[in-house]
């Protein structure tokens, strides 16, 4: 009876080369090798076996490293961001509060500008006023001064103070002499209002009175 072709010699050895478990199963069943040879063989199916699979292993390691996919589940991370603090600002509180000048007085030889500070609105009024004096040509002040309340000014009612420059009216000093007023009324370091005016005609020499 003709074997079959893979318990032949040379199909043994096809299946040792392409399907070597199968030709192991084989050699070792239908063939008459000597043992040495069959077990040197085996041995080197072994080996290479063996071999084969850490080759596998380590190619596989290296491909997971380089292309390594995360397997937890996607969460994007949420970072929550505490909610910017907008500072909210205030509105200044205006205050009715106006200066006028009164009368200008020369004392000493000084000329004292006289003004009223007055508080038109409808609650009281604790702060302080800057006036500063000014001739018609020049730019800058030339003389003033800052007034602070001593106690609050009711609404309605004023208080009156001065500032002395050495430089007089333009009754007295003509074209030099000063002629307006400006003013700054503060509550802490707020400008509550804020104004200018005119220099009264008013003037009383009380240095001609010889006292």
């Amino acid at each position: 009876m003709k074997k079959k072709w893979y318990k032949t010699t040379w199909g043994v050895i096809l299946l040792l080369v392409l399907f070597y478990p199968a030709g192991l199963f084989f050699m070792w069943k239908d063939t008459k090798w000597k043992p040495k040879i069959k077990w040197s063989l085996t041995g080197l199916f072994v080996i290479l076996f063996f071999g084969f699979g850490m080759i596998t292993t380590s190619k596989e390691s290296a491909l997971s490293k380089k292309y390594r996919v995360d397997t937890t589940p996607n969460q994007t991370a949420q970072v929550t961001e505490a909610p910017t603090s907008v500072p909210t600002i205030k509105p200044v509180e205006k205050y009715n509060v106006v200066v006028t000048s009164q009368i200008v007085k020369k004392v000493n030889g000084k000329y004292r500008y006289f003004f009223d500070i007055r508080n038109k609105d409808t609650k009281p009024f604790e702060g302080s006023v800057s006036i500063s004096l000014f001739t018609a040509e020049l730019p800058n002040a030339i003389a003033g001064d800052t007034f602070n309340t001593k106690q609050a000014i009711e609404p309605d009612l004023g208080t009156s103070v001065y500032t002395e420059a050495n430089t007089g009216p333009t009754s007295v000093h003509g074209a030099d002499g000063i002629t307006k007023f400006k003013y700054t009324v503060r509550k802490g370091n707020d400008i509550v209002n804020s104004g200018e005016g005119e220099i009264t005609t008013k003037f009383e020499d009380v240095d001609s009175y010889g006292f």
